[in-house]
Formats: C-alpha cells, structure tokens, sequence
C-alpha cells in the first residue's frame, strides 16, 4: 500500500514539475504531458483541456518576448488526501509556488493553487484521469456564435466605457485621502495569510478576491458607505450578516465603483498607464466581472520609465484560496479594467 501512494505522489510530482518547466521555458511538448494521462476516454478527455490550458498560457506569456520567462520554481505540494480503491485513488493536495520571472524584479508567490486529481492504475502505472484546479486559461476555444455575442459586447462596453468616463470627468476631485502606501501595506502582509482575525475569510464560499481588495481599501482609508437609496448603493462590511454585496463581491463591487456619486469612494475608468498603487484591477469586462485584484508595484519600460510596462498584484481568490503577491497582470488574461482609486468624498 505504501509503496503504491508513493508511485501515486511521485506520477503527480513529476507532472506538476513537467508542467512549470515548460510553462516557464515557454516550449510545449506533447509527449511529455501525454505520458501523464491514462489512456481511457476521460483521461484523454483531460489531457485535451489541459493541452488547451497550457499552450494558451504560454501563447500569451510568449506575446512579451522574454520577460515572462522563469526558471524552475520551488513547489512545495502539501497532501491533503490521499484515498486508494482497488484500480483508483483520489488525491487532494496543494501547492505552493514560488518563482522569479525574468523580467520582475523580486520573487512571484503563489499560495494554495488547491488540486483534485483522479488517478487510474494502468498495468503498473498510475495515470491521471482528471486533474480539477482553478485555472483561469482553462477553457475550451469558443464558437463562432460566441464570438459574434463578444464582439458585440466589446462594442456595448465601449459606448459605457466612454459614457463614464465622460461623466466622471464632470465630477470634482474627492476631498477625502486615499493613503496609497497604507493599502499596499496591507495587502502586502495579508496578501498569503488571510487577516481572520477582523475579518471572515469567504474563499470557502465562491472567492475572497472582492473582500480581500475592499479590506486593503478600508486600511487605505477609505470609509464605509451607508448612504443610497438600495443595498448596491452602499460599501461596508461588520460581519457575515451585515454587509454589502459590494464589499465581497465583484460585480457589485464593480458597480459601486462606477455608479456611486455621493458620500464614500471615488473611482474612474483607467488604463495601464494611468495606474498607480493601490489602485484595483478587474478581469473581465464592463459587463461581466470575474476576479478583482489590487496593484502593489509597478514595473516600468526599461527604455522609459515614464511608460508602464506592466503591474505586480496581489490577490485572493477562488474555492480553494488561491493567494498570491507579485503576480505580473501581464501573466493574467487580457480581459481586464483599470480603476483609478481618486479617494472618497466625505
């Protein structure tokens, strides 16, 4: 029994080193990830949507030449569960990475990237069946109707966009201060280690990413904000029962962000360019929101420095409680929106 957890440790080990080595070396080989996959229609199934995964990962990464670029990162997998029945086992564990991309200056850490594996004996050998993850490049290539569907979103998101960002330039600069440093801060010493001691923890529950964010804001001094007619017009958070849907979660978040005029936070549109510290990060877009992040240092163009070439985040996120700082938003996908944090009006 023993002897056979240990070839089931060292199959998932062996793959998981596989996989870091060529996403940092950006040069995918098929044979290499195949051999891991058991041979039955769902493992072949598997070996599909993360073939996908990873060549669009590296496809992106590679967009920027060498700076994504990493070598092979410390993993440190914790097994969370291991149980073996006859010819299968299932295995739950987490991994913890630490990596240092060619182009960002200090270390990238990744916490609790948490794996739900089905594994398959195959003669002597254990292969894997199916490997459940949180992935943000895990998806299948979209349909043709699906693309019409986005482009004409991408073109409603354009006629908002404009529309906001004409109307925000209307408004007066907030008179409240939002203290940058103070935010980062925070996110910098909570960003592994979730502050459960003043605040509930909601990966468990759909994704810490909006709560995380909206504490860093609160350390930032932003106040919150009981004013409005309706719930989504407010942002404040005492305990699980007596919240806001702005507080935790992203669209509500996002809604705030863009809609609120009165008392509390003031935020615009922004871009790349136009980000500073402490300021937040979206994926998605205008019309749907998937994961809210906050920036903690900014990576300038060697050749400019007054030009931005990409962003360091921190982040909490899905089930499972994936944490990470330093994350390079450039390692992220494209579908993204700047918010400029201007403060809050009093």
């Amino acid at each position: 029994m023993k002897e056979e957890v240990d070839q089931i440790k060292n199959t998932i080990a062996r793959y998981i080193e596989t996989y870091y080595r060529m996403l940092g070396n950006q040069d995918y080989n098929p044979y290499l990830l195949k051999d891991y996959f058991a041979y039955s229609l769902k493992g072949n199934h598997s070996f599909v949507q993360e073939e996908i995964a990873l060549k669009n990962r590296i496809n992106h990464n590679s967009q920027l030449a060498n700076y994504l670029l990493f070598e092979q990162p410390e993993i440190d997998i914790k097994w969370r569960l291991i149980n073996k029945s006859g010819r299968q086992c299932q295995v739950h564990m987490g991994l913890d990475i630490k990596m240092q991309y060619r182009g960002v200056e200090d270390y990238t850490t990744i916490k609790n990237l948490e794996h739900f594996f089905t594994l398959t004996q195959e003669g002597t050998i254990w292969r894997i069946e199916e490997d459940r993850y949180e992935n943000e490049f895990k998806c299948i290539e979209i349909e043709d109707g699906k693309k019409e569907k986005k482009k004409k979103n991408r073109k409603k998101n354009r006629k908002n966009k404009e529309w906001l960002l004409m109307e925000r330039e209307e408004k007066s600069q907030p008179k409240g201060i939002y203290m940058r440093e103070k935010a980062v801060a925070y996110a910098k010493k909570y960003a592994l280690t979730p502050n459960t001691k003043e605040w509930k923890n909601y990966e468990e529950w759909g994704g810490d990413c909006t709560n995380f964010v909206s504490q860093c804001l609160f350390e930032g001094n932003i106040p919150f904000d009981h004013q409005g007619r309706y719930i989504n017009d407010k942002w404040y958070w005492y305990s699980d029962h007596y919240r806001t849907p702005s507080f935790t979660s992203a669209t509500a978040f996002k809604d705030y962000m863009l809609r609120n005029k009165g008392f509390g936070l003031v935020a615009r549109l922004g871009s790349l360019q136009t980000m500073q510290l402490g300021d937040i990060v979206q994926l998605g877009d205008l019309q749907v929101t998937t994961h809210s992040m906050i920036v903690v240092d900014i990576v300038k163009d060697e050749n400019d420095i007054n030009v931005t070439k990409d962003l360091l985040i921190a982040q909490h996120s899905g089930v499972g409680g994936i944490r990470g700082y330093n994350i390079p938003l450039s390692s992220k996908p494209n579908a993204r929106v700047y918010y400029n944090i201007l403060g809050y009006n009093p």
